[in-house]
């Protein structure tokens, strides 16, 4: 069913009405801490979220909780991981409403990818989460063949596909974006990918984020064909990764990991929601996967990080119901955004 979105711009002081069709098909997709974060949404909000992009990331409740955990066996070892006892925790949630039916990811979309040069996460890690989603009986198409740093693939932009250091994006000759959405959104992304207008990018509140460990501010591209009443275009959710933040990289993550290209030619609307670091619980602005924002800043032990009532779940889920009724302002310019 389409959903109207009715959204208020403000471009330097001037207010204009700007409307955009969105329906309810919605993904998420991320790297490395985003990969994890996408992951998290897509089981606990699976009635909502259609399918999922993983970048370097590993399955839902990989580190129990437990920051060691999410470390090693999550991270650099890749080997140990508790699938069994994942599945146990999430009938448990799914039982006390704390999550959706894991039922709804039987047929979902998944895309995985891992490079074969990351020494970040280990690819074993990506491989336990295509278990994972294949367990569920989940749509999966992975890539494991790249030979890519900790990086999030793109055509031309970043630095060099090996490496692994800022900003974390590669220049791999291969359009991670562009695969990932073709699969999550088959009967949607047909054409290739177009060129990224700065004019079609805007910032948003998040609300509630201080309390969240997440920025003030969250970044909403919305293509011209978007902004019509006569729109249906799809909202996909791009979580960034560790030290990514725009304290770190500015807007790069934003700008040139090449989501926006194809949201030009295909109907996409695309969300950036921003974590942000905090010196004891999140000094690298990762999102939590392993439960800093309910637990203590070394040992973690809430149960409720990643389900629906996990602080940064419900900024985020907040922020798309938001968008698609239209309690959103958007601001191209950064004074009037700060003014609000």
């Amino acid at each position: 069913m389409k959903l109207l979105v009715s959204i208020l711009a403000l471009f330097l002081a001037v207010s204009t009405a700007v409307t955009v069709g969105v329906s309810d098909d919605i993904t998420v997709s991320g790297l490395s801490s985003g990969a994890f974060m996408a992951v998290q949404v897509h089981v606990a909000h699976s009635a909502t979220i259609k399918g999922a992009g993983v970048f370097a990331g590993g399955p839902y409740y990989c580190a129990q909780g437990q920051i060691a955990t999410a470390l090693t066996t999550c991270m650099s070892v890749g080997s140990g991981i508790n699938l069994a006892g994942i599945k146990s925790e999430i009938k448990s949630k799914a039982s006390k409403g704390k999550i959706d039916d894991p039922s709804n990811l039987d047929g979902s979309k998944v895309f995985v990818f891992s490079g074969t040069k990351d020494s970040t996460v280990n690819p074993k890690v990506n491989k336990a989460t295509v278990d994972f989603y294949n367990d569920y009986n989940a749509d999966v198409s992975s890539n494991f063949d790249l030979a890519a740093g900790h990086t999030m693939p793109t055509v031309s932009n970043g630095i060099t596909c090996t490496s692994t250091q800022s900003p974390y994006i590669g220049k791999c000759s291969y359009d991670g974006a562009f695969e990932a959405l073709k699969h999550l959104h088959p009967d949607k992304v047909t054409n290739e990918p177009g060129s990224y207008n700065s004019n079609n990018l805007f910032k948003i509140t998040q609300s509630g984020a201080s309390g969240a460990v997440m920025g003030s501010k969250a970044y909403l591209y919305v293509p011209e064909q978007c902004q019509s009443a006569d729109a249906d275009c799809s909202l996909h959710v791009v979580f960034h990764g560790c030290q990514q933040t725009t304290s770190d990289i500015g807007e790069k993550y934003v700008t040139l990991t090449g989501y926006n290209e194809v949201a030009e030619t295909n109907d996409l609307v695309i969300l950036y929601p921003q974590a942000s670091k905090q010196i004891l619980k999140n000094p690298n602005g990762c999102w939590d996967w392993w439960g800093y924002t309910d637990g203590s800043s070394f040992l973690p032990s809430s149960s409720k990080y990643h389900t629906q009532e996990g602080k940064q779940v419900k900024v985020v889920k907040k922020t798309i119901d938001d968008i698609r009724s239209g309690k959103v302002t958007l601001f191209r310019d950064e004074d009037e955004f700060l003014k609000e």
